[in-house]
Formats: C-alpha cells, sequence, structure tokens
C-alpha cells in the first residue's frame, strides 16, 4: 500500500506526535486488507487544523481497485481525528471485504424475483387502469428514488441496513407494486408524492426489521446454502454468477457536484454538504423525516401527518427540534457566520439531483402495463 499524507497549519513539533499515529494505524489498515494489499492500493490523507478555534480534521481516501473509500472526521486534537478517521476507514474495508467475497448474493435472486411477482398479480385492473396508474405514478418517481437513496444511504452509514438487504431500485419496484395494489384504497385528500413516500418508509422500516432478525439468526460467516432455492429461470441469477455491482450508496454518492468553477469553493460547498447528512443521520428516523420531507421535498405538514402518524402541531414540533439539533451540531463543526447566513432549505439541498436512471424507469413502466 502506498501512502500520501499532509499536514497543514501545523507546526514540526506536532507534526512529528501525528506522523506515529498516522504510521501506527496505517499498519492497522494493511492488517484489515489482508491479501487485499498491494502496490495498486493507495491511501491518500490529509490532518488541518482550524485557524481560529481548537479544531482539527483528518481526511482518508483510500484507492482500491474498482473501488474508493473515504472518511472525514473532526476532533478538537489531531491525534483523536485521526485515530477516528481510521477507525472508519477500516469498517469500511470489512465491509469491502465481506461484500467482496460474495457471500450474500445467494439471497437476492429470490428477493427479485418475490418483488417482480407483487406487480405481475397485485390487482385486477383491465390495461387502460393499468395504464392511468403508471401516468399517475410517473411524474413522482425520480423524487420518491431520491428519497429512497438518501434513506438507505443513512441507514448504511449506521450499519441498519446493508446493501444485501436491499437497493434503491427493489424498494422503487417494491412501492410502484403496493401502491397498485392500494390504489383503490389511496386517501383521495392525500397527493400522489406523500403516497408513495409514506409506501417507502413503510417498507424501508420492514427491511430493517427483517434485516434485525437476519442478523440475530445468521452469522455473516456461515456458508450459503447448497441450494437455497429454484430459481434456474431467473435472468438475475445467471448475471449474479459473474457480475457484482457497486450497491453501497454512501453520503457522497447523495449530494451534487457543487455548481462552481472555483475548486476550493467547490471542496467547501461540498464538505459543508457532507456535514449536513452527518448531522441528519443523527437525528431520530420521525426528527429527520419531518425536517427532510418538509424542507427538501416541500411537503405540507397535513401531508407529513398522514404518512408519519402524528398529528400536524407534534410534528411542527419535531421539524424545531431537528432544525435546533442540526444547527447546533454544524455549529460545532462550520463557521458561525457561514451557518447563520444559510437557511435550513439551503442547507439541506434540492429534493431533484439524483436523477432516477431512464432504463429503471422505463423498466418499472413496462412491469405496470401488460404486454399485449
Amino acid at each position: 500500500m502506498n501512502i500520501r499524507f499532509s499536514y497543514r497549519r501545523i507546526d514540526d513539533n506536532e507534526k512529528k506526535q501525528l506522523k506515529e499515529t498516522v504510521n501506527k494505524d496505517s499498519n492497522g489498515i494493511r492488517e484489515v486488507l489482508g491479501k487485499f494489499d498491494s502496490d495498486a492500493v493507495r491511501l491518500e490523507g490529509a490532518v488541518e487544523k482550524h485557524g481560529s478555534k481548537a479544531l482539527y480534521r483528518a481526511r482518508l481516501k483510500l484507492h482500491l481497485p474498482g473501488k474508493t473509500l473515504v472518511a472525514l472526521e473532526e476532533a478538537d486534537n489531531g491525534d483523536a481525528a485521526i485515530r477516528q478517521a481510521f477507525a472508519e476507514l477500516r469498517r469500511q474495508v470489512k465491509r469491502f471485504k465481506h461484500l467482496a467475497k460474495n457471500d450474500y448474493l445467494w439471497k437476492r435472486p429470490k428477493r427479485r424475483v418475490e418483488l417482480r411477482s407483487q406487480l405481475s398479480g397485485s390487482a385486477d385492473l383491465d390495461r387502460e387502469q393499468y395504464k392511468e396508474y403508471a401516468d399517475l405514478v410517473k411524474p413522482h418517481l425520480p423524487e420518491v428514488y431520491h428519497f429512497i437513496r438518501r434513506e438507505l444511504a443513512y441507514h448504511q452509514s449506521l450499519g441498519e441496513l446493508s446493501p444485501a438487504d436491499i437497493r434503491a431500485e427493489e424498494v422503487l419496484d417494491a412501492v410502484v407494486a403496493r401502491g397498485l395494489e392500494g390504489l383503490s384504497n389511496r386517501p383521495r385528500h392525500l397527493e400522489i408524492l406523500p403516497w408513495l413516500t409514506g409506501m417507502a418508509l413503510e417498507i424501508i422500516q420492514e427491511e430493517m426489521h427483517a434485516s434485525r432478525i437476519r442478523r440475530r439468526r445468521v452469522s455473516t460467516e456461515d456458508l450459503a446454502p447448497t441450494d437455497p432455492m429454484d430459481i434456474s429461470d431467473d435472468e438475475d441469477t445467471r448475471m449474479y454468477e459473474f457480475y457484482q455491482p457497486d450497491e453501497i450508496i454512501r453520503m457522497e454518492d447523495i449530494i451534487p457536484n457543487p455548481e462552481s468553477n472555483n475548486p476550493e469553493e467547490a471542496e467547501t460547498i461540498r464538505e459543508r454538504a457532507l456535514l449536513v447528512h452527518h448531522a441528519l443521520s443523527l437525528l431520530p428516523p420521525p426528527w429527520r423525516h419531518t425536517l427532510v420531507l418538509a424542507d427538501v421535498h416541500g411537503m405540507k405538514m397535513s401531508e407529513l401527518a398522514e404518512i408519519l402518524h402524528e398529528t400536524p402541531e407534534q410534528l411542527q414540533q419535531l421539524r424545531t427540534c431537528a432544525e435546533a439539533f442540526m444547527r447546533d451540531w454544524l455549529g460545532q463543526h462550520m463557521v458561525q457566520d457561514d451557518l447563520e447566513q444559510t437557511t435550513t432549505r439551503e442547507l439541506l439541498g434540492s429534493p431533484l439531483r439524483e436523477p432516477l436512471p431512464e432504463e429503471l424507469q422505463a423498466e418499472i413502466l413496462e412491469k405496470i402495463i401488460p404486454l399485449e
């Protein structure tokens, strides 16, 4: 493993001490990498001291063949920031090795078969009704997809879900299927976007519950069943025999590329976005859902009350608490003047940054409308 590390605004005496920490923790990364360690692996890092307060930021980027892992941590001393960043990087390396073994892929084809079967027999409708439903949900699929990716990123970063449990595409599949099943029971006063988003939340919660049960019952080190299921005709089975997609949704994947021609300004905007998403991941789910759905997706409190099962007054209190916590946490990691001049909506960003892949939308709509 090749290592390149830089130290900014740090005097020589402190730099000597921090170098010892870097060397020690770099050896820990080598041990975790094991057989994955090679000359092709490159570790880049930097530790920087804040200009006006006792705050250190450590950034690590580990380049692996076909994958890049990133860790960003802050602390009131450089040694702690470096150790925390390396600890996070070790966690990501372990997860990367676990996924590279392909020991979870035996479950995926069965999951795909279950989700697809929901659309094939979910409702007794004629072709025209299927088409009306497709036209109803199509405009909202990109925004629901973005919300799903954001939610999965939070849960994966906290270790509550893994890519082996469910992917964003599968959640969207299940949302459309469940919506087709419950179309006749949809509350008429509820708009389509909140209705679909509420089902997405239900499905993700169900997957988290199922994941907790699986983790209690089955060790990830156990061998996969010799013949776990009979799906010899499933196209996904044949594909996964030789192809493993990149399924982890990281915080970096749900923020936009900064629209700035100034590299330093773009990096500052990007780092702020990462901090905001990290702050959101620390919120209790009801707080986060209220803040994100209201300020990012522009939903009304009356709509949120319907899908979050709280009164509008209670949700307004949750939103106020969530905003106060987020700003307090960010105040410890950002320049206070910048934070005060930025609205909550500007901090959280736009809802439609991650476009829905055209092939995914076409696949879902094709499932809804039966072929002649």
